[in-house]
């Protein structure tokens, strides 16, 4: 693409986002002030329209950017930022996390993001199997059954009742608790089952044995990737110029997509392959729910934890992508101030 129509396909994307309106040559002429004349501008848009990157509603009209064009315009604006290489100064913050507030944090990231943005937000946990363990809280609940609450650097994995062979008393409980807890600190629920049976001294090894088992049953079974969601009214209200039916449909499937932890977090995964740091996806056509948004994603938990922003495919791009890499930074740097996780290299 030559230089003049490259600064032009630029220049009608960044003006249709800002109006919602069909851009003409003479509205390129008279808002950025070009040395030449609409005619000249239109012969460009119409090679532009013959290369895919524009089209007209009707004859007599301005020119709509496609998602070829939003595309280009969002890549272009990613490099231009260098905001994947910009280093991470942004200032921590010292509030203490306890595991019970995890979850809310996380939703309140997402709260936050579209409250910045004006768009639908996400939020996903970090792969529960690559967390390291910081210990087990165990409680008798009854004759033969234990609470066992496992808890990771990022607080609580998972709680469930351990029914026991045989009863014992909160004292014994406690012993089996603090013997587990020293044995399995700062290992992951993935290296458990590659270790395979783990020698452990202490009281009553057939109790401790029991919930060595539960940890790799969780590791082996998979958990649930927690995906925390916001924003879904500012989503449908950057939509309310669309045919409403239309809206309806990509916002319903949309939100189909959301429901579904696990495919939303393979398609992630699948999108930000060999990526690293702030990545935009522009009407993902291998994706049907997302082929009429874009899509702007960034970790904060090395590449297992991940936010971002879905938005329709004329997003403020610019707006996105310093919401979306502030907000992965704070949220890094909170949870790392909290003491709650390491640094992890993506």
């Amino acid at each position: 693409m030559k230089g003049r129509r490259e600064l032009l396909l630029k220049e009608v994307v960044d003006c249709y986002i800002r109006t919602r309106q069909p851009v003409s040559s003479r509205t390129l002429v008279e808002e950025y002030g070009h040395r030449f004349s609409s005619a000249t501008v239109r012969n460009e848009l119409a090679a532009l329209e013959r290369e895919g990157y524009l089209w007209k509603p009707y004859p007599s009209s301005g020119r709509i950017p496609t998602k070829a064009a939003f595309r280009f315009f969002a890549e272009w604006l990613l490099e231009l930022a260098e905001i994947k290489e910009r280093p991470e100064t942004l200032p921590t913050e010292p509030p203490e996390i306890v595991p019970q507030e995890l979850p809310e944090l996380l939703r309140r990231t997402a709260l936050l993001l579209s409250t910045m943005t004006g768009q639908l937000a996400f939020v996903l946990a970090p792969e529960v199997e690559a967390l390291r363990l910081a210990g087990l809280v165990m409680r008798r609940i009854g004759p033969g059954a234990v609470l066992v609450v496992v808890l990771s650097e990022l607080g609580v994995v998972e709680s469930r009742v351990l029914q026991l062979r045989e009863d014992l008393p909160p004292e014994v409980v406690a012993q089996v608790e603090a013997v587990l807890s020293r044995r399995v600190r700062g290992l992951t629920l993935r290296q458990l089952v590659e270790l395979g049976d783990l020698e452990v001294e202490g009281w009553h090894d057939r109790t401790v044995l029991a919930a060595l088992d539960l940890l790799k049953g969780l590791a082996q079974e998979g958990l649930r990737r927690r995906l925390y969601v916001e924003g879904v009214t500012q989503l449908l209200r950057g939509l309310s110029d669309q045919p409403p039916a239309w809206a309806m449909e990509r916002v319903c499937g949309l939100l189909r997509l959301l429901e579904d932890e696990r495919r939303f977090a393979e398609i992630l995964g699948h999108l930000r392959q060999d990526q690293q740091g702030l990545t935009v996806t522009v009407g993902e056509s291998k994706v049907p729910e997302l082929s009429d948004f874009s899509l702007v994603t960034a970790p904060y938990f090395g590449e297992s934890g991940v936010l971002g922003v879905i938005g329709p495919l004329w997003l403020d791009y610019a707006r996105a992508f310093s919401a979306t890499h502030y907000v992965a930074s704070r949220l890094k740097a909170i949870l790392a101030t909290a003491g709650r996780i390491q640094e992890v290299s993506a």
